[in-house]
């Protein structure tokens, strides 16, 4: 049975803070309970040797990795890809693994859990993956843990700020590393994930 008091967990903080650790740690915890979980998290990739931040990768649940975003290098020029800062967003790599992981089955096996990281300027480039959310949201077949920027003007981040279906979790140094326990534990007696 599905909780009636939210219908998506929120996770915010600042960049660096923690979040995506958060939402593997969570997903450690309800996989070692037996939970169905579906989803992605991001990942930075670094370059080797000097550790310099290169891009992000997306990562599903079950570990396929796939392209997100990636360094500019100077001078270059892409008419074909959006940018954030200094990356090229690769909109085509993201949608082809990360909406995927959001689809929601009739044949019975639903996931107990999506998990979406993040919802942010990069990923909103994907006017299909935005659409997904929404679609998500409104069917409210599955409950979510999403992670949204700490400050944001984007209609979708504002949305779930603003759900009273929501319930919005701010990470810190201090308390990242209870959180995980908590929101698993909050997940588990809400009965928001099902065997």
């Amino acid at each position: 049975m599905q909780s009636d008091l939210f219908r998506a967990l929120l996770i915010t903080g600042p960049p660096g803070v923690g979040k995506t650790t958060l939402v593997r740690r969570i997903c450690s915890k309800l996989g070692e309970k037996g939970h169905s979980l579906q989803g992605f998290y991001t990942e930075e990739v670094r370059e080797a040797g000097n550790g310099q931040r290169i891009g992000f990768d997306v990562v599903t649940l079950s570990g396929e990795r796939g392209v997100l975003a990636r360094s500019i290098n100077v001078g270059e020029t892409d008419k074909r890809r959006p940018k954030v800062g200094k990356y090229w967003v690769y909109v085509q790599d993201f949608e082809d693994l990360a909406l995927p992981q959001l689809e929601i089955k009739d044949d019975g096996e639903k996931p107990g859990l999506l998990v979406i990281d993040e919802v942010g300027k990069m990923e909103m480039f994907s006017k299909r993956f935005e659409t997904t959310v929404d679609n998500l949201l409104e069917k409210k077949l599955i409950p979510l843990v999403i992670t949204i920027p700490e400050k944001s003007s984007l209609r979708l981040v504002e949305q779930l700020r603003k759900s009273p279906k929501s319930m919005l979790f701010q990470v810190t140094k201090s308390n990242r590393d209870s959180l995980a326990k908590k929101i698993a534990d909050l997940i588990t007696k809400s009965m928001l994930v099902t065997k």
